[in-house]
């Protein structure tokens, strides 16, 4: 399995269960606050996989980024 992959799992991981935990800690669930909380669970695991995917690359467990291909270099 890709590394990537295994990132993108694990950041899923992170954002379900910090959407639970934040969930489970805020008392009364209403419909509102499992929206907002869903939608801040998505941005924390949007945040999660970049951190990671930046800390992998810099202790060179991941390869680092390819540059955008340029089009115009095949003329």
């Amino acid at each position: 399995m890709k590394s990537a992959v295994l990132l993108t799992l694990g950041s899923i991981a992170f954002a379900v269960l910090w959407t639970g935990g934040m969930l489970l800690s805020s008392g009364a669930v209403d419909s509102t606050d499992v929206i907002i909380l869903s939608v801040c669970g998505a941005f924390a695991g949007i945040a999660w996989y970049y951190a990671m995917r930046w800390v992998f690359q810099h202790i060179r467990l991941a390869p680092p980024c390819a540059p955008p291909a340029n089009p115009g270099a095949d003329r």
